[in-house]
């Protein structure tokens, strides 16, 4: 248990050090896709989150996911519904910038 500790507190303070954003009310406002996004789908949104993890540097998009992957269709399929219907949604990250510099991962979304 003693050797067990440190790791423990170790793993605490990195988990309050990094924090991945989240944002329960809020509508898309634009999807992007295309040649010059590749796999991805870029989104903007019309209330942003207040806490955004340190790789979110690009201010004018909020999340990005990957289109083309069996849960990237999925997640598109929902996105298209709540942005061609203007229903709120409820939006997450991971906290990992790694489709396309400075945006956001998306971890979830859910049309409300």
């Amino acid at each position: 248990m003693k050797k067990s500790l440190p790791f423990l507190l170790a793993c605490f303070l990195f988990s309050m050090s990094s924090h991945s954003s989240s944002i329960s009310t809020t509508k898309i406002t634009r999807v992007l896709v295309g040649p010059s996004y590749g796999k991805n789908v870029i989104l903007t949104i019309s209330a942003k989150p207040t806490e955004l993890p340190p790789c979110q540097t690009n201010t004018g998009y909020s999340y990005v996911f990957d289109g083309t992957t069996e849960e990237g269709k999925m997640t598109l399929s929902v996105v298209l519904a709540a942005y061609a219907a203007q229903k709120d949604v409820w939006l997450g990250g991971n906290n990992t910038c790694s489709l396309y510099g400075g945006i956001e991962d998306l971890a979830h979304i859910v049309a409300k």
